[in-house]
């Protein structure tokens, strides 16, 4: 009977998709609190039902395994994904690959399901519209009083992509995704429907002023679809700079070991993770200064060899810099 409701999860309610992986915790009103059951990983998630065609998910990941997910290709519908905290790096079935960090927008179609998600240390916290494309544009039709929406303008060039998007969230957008988990008061179910229906809206508009979205999105170079073979080769860099912190590898040698081009690197690394790579290590560097400062008795000057500053002061310069304090008054 298992088998016979996995075969048949995505024709069924949204509701049987939680319950049929997912231990039930509490049902409101509107609402209702799921946990995560083995093998698909830890966490919990809130489900609100929006409209016929939209489901709002609330995730708190520590880890997730959606071996779930290759059902969605038996529907036309997308997930739309704001991650609040932490990042996710995402292998889909086709060997694809998309990366997402804090403030980012993913969006994941129905033919491009995860096959692998793997997490941030201190896991993942997500927003998520699950999307079914006739009874959203049915609905947006009716809500609105028009005839604006058709398959044609919803998201069309993603919906027939093999592929996953990632890209920076607006000011806009990102209050409309939190407006929806913010504490319950006075009609906030209602102002939680608008605010879901504003970004579906936005989102659209979006991509149709864009006009074409199928390797790059036209009018904004930070806007793009990450192609799986160069996905991974910068997934790898980035491992790379975390588990060699206290060495200088250049930017030539780091695109020697994953056979890249210097400029494809930085580009696409960029583009992936938000800052250049020396902008990147840095951080990784001062975070790692944090925890052994936190965590050791280690001397300031034995922790700046350990994240690669073999000059002690050069060390609390690039700390202050960034900090605003040296590391010594951090460390009080």
């Amino acid at each position: 009977m298992k088998d016979e409701n996995k075969s048949k999860i995505f024709t069924l309610p949204a509701e049987t998709l939680f319950q049929t992986y997912m231990d039930l915790i509490s049902r409101k009103e509107s609402e209702e609190i799921y946990r995560l059951n083995e093998p698909i990983g830890e966490g919990i998630m809130r489900h609100t039902h929006i409209a016929k065609g939209i489901e709002l998910v609330y995730s708190e990941l520590e880890s997730y395994s959606p071996n779930y997910q290759a059902e969605k290709k038996e529907v036309d519908g997308l997930e739309i994904m704001y991650i609040v905290d932490g990042h996710g790096e995402f292998e889909l079935q086709n060997r694809q690959f998309a990366s997402g960090e804090k403030g980012d927008v993913m969006i994941f179609n129905c033919k491009s399901a995860v096959k692998k998600a793997m997490l941030g240390k201190s896991g993942m916290n997500c927003i998520s519209l699950i999307l079914f494309t006739d009874d959203v544009i049915s609905f947006l039709n009716n809500y609105l009083e028009t005839e604006d929406f058709n398959k044609s303008n919803f998201f069309n060039d993603i919906r027939k992509s093999d592929s996953a998007i990632a890209f920076p969230c607006g000011d806009l957008l990102e209050k409309l995704f939190l407006e929806t988990i913010r504490l319950p008061s006075a009609y906030s179910k209602h102002t939680v429907k608008l605010a879901v229906i504003h970004a579906i809206v936005l989102l659209i508009k979006k991509f149709k002023d864009n006009d074409r979205c199928d390797i790059r999105i036209k009018s904004d170079s930070s806007d793009l679809y990450f192609s799986g073979t160069t996905g991974r080769k910068v997934q790898n860099v980035r491992r790379l700079i975390n588990l060699n912190l206290e060495k200088e590898i250049s930017i030539e040698e780091l695109a020697s070991k994953v056979n890249l081009n210097r400029t494809t690197l930085q580009k696409v690394f960029k583009e992936m993770y938000g800052l250049t790579i020396n902008e990147y290590r840095t951080k990784a560097r001062l975070q790692l200064a944090k925890n052994l400062m936190v965590s050791t008795e280690l001397s300031i000057t034995e922790i700046a060899g350990r994240c690669g500053y073999t000059n002690a002061s050069k060390f609390s310069e690039v700390f202050k810099k960034n900090e605003g304090l040296l590391p010594k008054d951090w460390r009080k």
